[in-house]
This record gives structure tokens, C-alpha cells and sequence, in this order.
């Protein structure tokens, strides 16, 4: 793999999706370069521009990721399942990893883990064993994606995909020890190519598992002052903020700020939920 397209990779990997992208024009065309450069976009949530911008003649592997544009979407969810599964009955095509890690991550948000589990678990791409770990995690099996892990390490321990699984492993893990290994993995990806919105979540997910709110939260202010509406990083802020016992202006602020910028999270609609469940409960304590 030339540099240009192990940067391209990377970045993607670690959350650096602008930069994916601009390392994607220094590379050399190739379907792996536009296989990388459209998941970034996809990361981006730029599903129209993947849709518009992959052709009918592009190879199966690309033709992919325009489907999990579309599943992504919201548009033709079924129809785009059925094309994946209908793709991997082609035993030419069982190796193709590509189309079996888009596969799975359709599958993954589908919450069919089994068969997700079916196309992957015997895959020894490192970038498919990355997508197994995050299946086990998923499904609350730790155990199961540490085996995951030590496998990856085997084959390569200093790769950047196998330094994220081992720590997002050790997240879901117990102890402080394993919350702190954690946090050292994403401090020194972070260090030694850049810091992203989803390795500053991460590190303040780990100080939120060992009780360090203050930190947790001063790496959240500096999430949003690169994005001022990031979801996860006005999510994860909250909780910090409700632990911290914040003034409740400044919860409703940021509160405010989610429901506006993000409407349709799960997130959201469950706070929804629950306001609407306590305006209720408190309206019948008023006519009591």
C-alpha cells in the first residue's frame, strides 16, 4: 500500500474524514483509493454526493458503499439489503472484503448480528476483524472481541485498526486499569497523527468510566470548538455536565442546542420521551 493511500486509511479510521478525503486526490486512482474516499463521505453524511457520483460501471466494491449511502439515507433500506445479500451468494464475490465489510455494516445497523457474524468471523482483513470487535461489542460480549483482538495483534500489533479495537475493547471492559490502557490508546493515535472528534469522545468516554468529569469534560469543549454541533460531542457533554451538577441553564443550553442541530437522534427522542412522561406525571400531582 503506497503512503498516500495508507494516509487515506487512516484518517479514515480515525475519525479525520476531511483529511481522508484530501489525502484520497494525492493518491493514485484505484478502486481501493475511491473505496476509502466514499466511506469518508459517507462518514461526512454526504450520502447524495456518493449517490450521484458512482456509476453503474463502477467496480462492486464501490458500487457498495453507494449502497450504504442509500441504506443510510433512509431511501429503499430493504431494497438495498436484498442487493447485498443477493451479491454475496456469488461465491466469486465471498472474497471481496470490501463488499463483505459493507455488507456487515448494513447488517450491523439492520441488528442482525448473526448473520453479520456469518460473513465476517472467518475474514482475516484487519479492517473486517475491526468490524467483528465492534459486533461483539455490540452484543455485550466483550470476551468474545478480546479473542478478536489478540488475533488482530498477531497479525499486527502496531496497526492503527488494531490499537483502536483493543481500546475500544478495553472500554467495555471492567476496571480502571483497562479504562486507562484505553485512554493512553487514544491519547497516542491522537498524538502521533491528529486529533479528531471521535478520538477526543473517546478519551472522554474513558475519563467518564474512571469518574474524571472535569476532564472529561474540557476534552468535550474542545470537541465542540472544532465542531459546534457534533452530536455525540453535545451528547457526552451533557452527561458530564449532569454529573458535574452544572446550573440548569447552561444543561438547557446545551440541551437546546442538540434538539436543534440533531432532531431525529435516538438520543433526542428519547429526552423527548421522558420530558413528555414527567410533564404528566407532574400535571397529575398538580390536580391531585
Amino acid at each position: 500500500m503506497d503512503s498516500a493511500l495508507f494516509n487515506l486509511r487512516n484518517a479514515l479510521y480515525l475519525g479525520n474524514y476531511q483529511q481522508a478525503i484530501s489525502e484520497a486526490m494525492s493518491a493514485g486512482a484505484s478502486t481501493e483509493r475511491d473505496f476509502f474516499m466514499y466511506r469518508a463521505l459517507v462518514e461526512q453524511g454526504q450520502y447524495r454526493v456518493v449517490m450521484d457520483e458512482v456509476g453503474p460501471q463502477a467496480p462492486v466494491s464501490v458500487q457498495a458503499v453507494k449502497l450504504l449511502a442509500t441504506y443510510l439515507s433512509g431511501i429503499s433500506k430493504d431494497v438495498v439489503v436484498l442487493q447485498l445479500k443477493e451479491w454475496l451468494t456469488d461465491p466469486g464475490m465471498l472474497e471481496n472484503w470490501q463488499l463483505i465489510l459493507i455488507a456487515a455494516t448494513v447488517l450491523l445497523h439492520e441488528q442482525d448480528y448473526k448473520e453479520a457474524l456469518k460473513i465476517t468471523h472467518q475474514s482475516t482483513q484487519l479492517d473486517v476483524m475491526g468490524l467483528v470487535v465492534q459486533i461483539y461489542l455490540k452484543i455485550d460480549r466483550p470476551d468474545l472481541a478480546r479473542k478478536q483482538v489478540k488475533a488482530m495483534q498477531e497479525q499486527d500489533d502496531d496497526a492503527t485498526l488494531t490499537k483502536l479495537a483493543n481500546a475500544w475493547t478495553c472500554l467495555c471492559e471492567i476496571g480502571a486499569e483497562k479504562y486507562q490502557e484505553a485512554l493512553y490508546e487514544f491519547q497516542e493515535l491522537g498524538e502521533k497523527y491528529n486529533m479528531s472528534l471521535m478520538l477526543l469522545n473517546a478519551m472522554a468516554a474513558c475519563n467518564m468510566h474512571m469518574g474524571c468529569f472535569d476532564d472529561a469534560e474540557k476534552l468535550l469543549q474542545e470537541a465542540l470548538s472544532k465542531s459546534a454541533n457534533d452530536t455525540n460531542s453535545l451528547i457526552n457533554l451533557l452527561v458530564c455536565l449532569n454529573h458535574l451538577q452544572k446550573p440548569a441553564d447552561v444543561i438547557a443550553r446545551y440541551t437546546s442546542q442538540l434538539k436543534i442541530s440533531s432532531p431525529d437522534h435516538p438520543w433526542v427522542a428519547k429526552f423527548g420521551e421522558l420530558e413528555a412522561s414527567f410533564d404528566r406525571c407532574a400535571d397529575q400531582l398538580r390536580k391531585a
